[in-house]
């Protein structure tokens, strides 16, 4: 299956998630600077206004490529980009895609991100046409856990990876979600 000509809106009663539009790279570029975004995910470091611009005007053609569906994660009365989450490198003939997603400063505490996860899996693993759904985080990263746990992820009984990022080895688990009914893909 691949995806439709136009991205979907997903909302609920306080996140609304759309696709990203240029307007939208000043708002990345600003949560961009922050130490944890740039400590616990992969964006790079300087990260420049260019790099907000190119991301953003990347982001249509993934969609339309079927291989990444990134939203913006905004506040439903006023509009404000919150966050991204993101559905990464996805393989319509398995049904696999990773998933991840960073929230600006002014978005962390209000169950945005959650919020926001919770619906992009639910796409993803419904209208969007995938079985299984992977996301890797950084275990000194709690919060990013429990976002993980409320979009109905669960964690993955395999030992921790470790993974050299920007300088230093990191400890990462994995977690999984997967469409109701089916059973996880056991390792080979």
């Amino acid at each position: 299956m691949v995806w439709p000509a136009e991205q979907p809106v997903l909302l609920d009663d306080v996140v609304l998630l759309r696709g990203l539009v240029e307007s939208d790279a000043d708002a990345v570029f600003r949560a961009c600077q922050d130490p944890d975004i740039q400590h616990f995910t992969q964006v790079p470091v300087p990260y420049q206004r260019s790099s907000a611009d190119e991301f953003v005007g990347l982001c249509a053609a993934w969609w339309r490529d079927g291989v990444t569906a990134n939203f913006a994660v905004c506040d439903r009365v006023g509009g404000e980009l919150l966050g991204v989450v993101g559905v990464i490198e996805a393989d319509h003939e398995a049904g696999t895609a990773g998933f991840g997603y960073w929230t600006a400063p002014w978005g962390r505490g209000r169950g945005a991100t959650s919020r926001g996860a919770t619906l992009a899996a639910g796409w993803a693993l419904g209208p969007g046409g995938l079985r299984s759904l992977v996301a890797e985080v950084e275990h000194a990263n709690p919060a990013s856990m429990r976002v993980l746990a409320h979009a109905g992820f669960t964690r993955l009984d395999v030992p921790d990876e470790l993974v050299e990022l920007k300088g230093s080895t990191r400890h990462f688990t994995s977690w999984q979600a997967t469409r109701d009914g089916e059973r996880p893909p056991t390792a080979s």
